[in-house]
This record gives structure tokens, sequence and C-alpha cells, in this order.
């Protein structure tokens, strides 16, 4: 049973994931399926599934206009990283959200070491200066309004990006 629960944790998690790389839910879906399809049904462990389906998540580069329907299930917090490159996006949530290190980022996205590194850093000094935009309103964050950053796991494990005044 513990095995089982592992499984669909893993499957909760990849789909969190996909979804933050792609911005849409059937995208996600896809992407979590062809996760799936890549394992070894006898080897499926958290981890393969994790990076299984964020290897397709980030092959598919969905379009910012088909992503409005899976942004609006994502707090406005999470919503702040579609307004970065998807270069930058993808840095961030692979090596902060999942914890990869620099040379696995590096061996998924077509960048070196040192461009995961400076993409990640760029992330991390743009995502405080970019507006908040919700599917009905428009939030405006600036770092003069004293705005706290910092980051929470969720019950389902995956970590998130938290905003607080």
């Amino acid at each position: 049973m513990t095995g089982e629960c592992e499984t669909v944790e893993a499957l909760h998690k990849a789909f969190w994931i996909a979804l933050l790389l792609t911005g849409s839910i059937e995208a996600a879906e896809a992407a979590v399926l062809d996760g799936i399809a890549a394992l070894e049904l006898d080897h499926i462990s958290g981890d393969s599934l994790l990076l299984a389906a964020a290897k397709s998540a980030i092959q598919q580069h969905t379009e910012f206009l088909e992503q409005s329907k899976g942004l609006s299930i994502l707090p406005v917090e999470l919503r702040r990283l579609f307004l970065l490159g998807p270069n930058y996006r993808e840095c961030f949530v692979l090596r902060v959200l999942i914890g990869m290190t620099p040379e696995l980022c590096s061996r998924i996205l077509p960048l070196s070491i040192h461009e995961v590194d400076d993409a990640l850093c760029a992330a991390l000094q743009e995502l405080p200066r970019v507006e908040t935009c919700d599917m009905d309103r428009c939030e405006i964050v600036h770092p003069a309004q004293d705005a706290k950053v910092g980051f929470c796991t969720s019950p389902s494990g995956v970590n998130t990006w938290l905003l607080t005044r």
C-alpha cells in the first residue's frame, strides 16, 4: 500500500510541475502520460516519473495564449512565473521547485550549466519586479511595496512561491 501511495503522490507532483512548465492543463496531462509511457512499469519511481514528465513538458513549449485555462487554477503567486521568459521559468521550476542540479537541468534544457545558472539568477532577480496579473484583475507589485518572498511546501509536497505583504 505504501508504494501505491507514493506513486499517487508522484503523479500529483508530476502534474503540478508539468502545469508550471506548460501553463496548460491538457499539456500537463499529456506530459505526465508521456512520462509514464517513457518509463518501464517495474521501475517507476517518483523521481523518474517527475523527471520524465518535466522533460516532456519542456519539449511541448505551449504558447502563452493556450495557457490561460491552466493558469486559472494556479495561485496568483505562481502565475507570476508565466511573466518570465520560458528559459527563466523552466530553470526556476527545475532548480528551485524540483531541486534539480544545474548539471541535470543542462541535460534536459538546451542550455549549458553556466546558462542554467545565469537564467536562474535572472529569474530570481526579475520575479519580484514583474507585475502579477490575475485573470479578472491586475495587481501590480513593486519592490518598494515591501513585499516579502518565500517558499512553502504544500500538503501534496509541491513547493510553492509565496508573496506576502
